[in-house]
C-alpha cells in the first residue's frame, strides 16, 4: 500500500468512496472539502484507490492539525489503509510544528473510534480547545458545527 497526495485524477475514486462511506449530506461535504484540503492523501492499493483522508492545517503558534475526513472503500477496509493515512497525516502535521492534532468522529462510528484511540488519541470536550487556543480554536470547532453529534479527539505531543 502506498500514501500520496490526491490528484484531480483521483476525483471519481473519492466521490465513490466517499458515497459508499457516508450518508448523503457527509458525503457531499467530504468531496466539497477536497477543494481546501490539506493534507489530502489517498491510499493506494496496486492500481485503485483504497481510501482517503482530508485534513487541514490551522496556521498560528503553534499550528493545529485536523483529520476531518477519513474514508475508506468497503471492500478494502480492515486491511490497515485508514490507519496508515492517519499514520501519514500525523507525520506531516509534525513536520509542519503541530504538537496537536484534532479529529471528530460521530458517535456510532466504533470502527473509526478504535482506530484513532489505537494510534494515542484520547477523547476531550470541546471546551478545550478554547482553554487552549482561545479564537484559534473556534476555528476547528465551526468546522464541526454540521456535523452529528461527535466525539472530539485529540493526540498531542507530536513533537516531543
Amino acid at each position: 500500500m502506498r500514501i500520496r497526495e490526491a490528484t484531480v485524477a483521483d476525483r471519481a475514486a473519492i466521490v465513490r468512496i466517499a458515497r459508499a462511506s457516508f450518508d448523503r449530506v457527509y458525503a457531499f461535504f467530504a468531496v466539497r472539502g477536497t477543494r481546501h484540503a490539506w493534507p489530502f492523501l489517498v491510499a493506494e492499493d496496486g492500481l485503485s484507490i483504497a481510501g482517503f483522508l482530508e485534513g487541514i492545517l490551522f496556521r498560528g503558534m503553534p499550528p493545529i492539525g485536523y483529520v476531518y475526513f477519513v474514508a475508506v472503500d468497503p471492500g478494502a477496509r480492515g486491511k490497515g489503509s485508514g490507519r496508515a493515512l492517519v499514520q501519514e497525516s500525523l507525520r506531516i502535521f509534525r513536520s509542519r510544528g503541530a504538537d496537536r492534532v484534532f479529529a471528530a468522529v460521530t458517535e456510532d462510528n466504533d470502527p473509526s473510534m478504535h482506530l484513532f484511540e489505537s494510534l494515542g488519541f484520547e477523547r476531550v470536550a470541546r471546551r478545550v480547545l478554547w482553554r487552549w487556543y482561545r479564537w484559534r480554536g473556534l476555528a476547528v470547532q465551526m468546522r464541526m458545527l454540521l456535523a452529528p453529534p461527535a466525539v472530539l479527539l485529540v493526540r498531542g505531543g507530536l513533537c516531543q
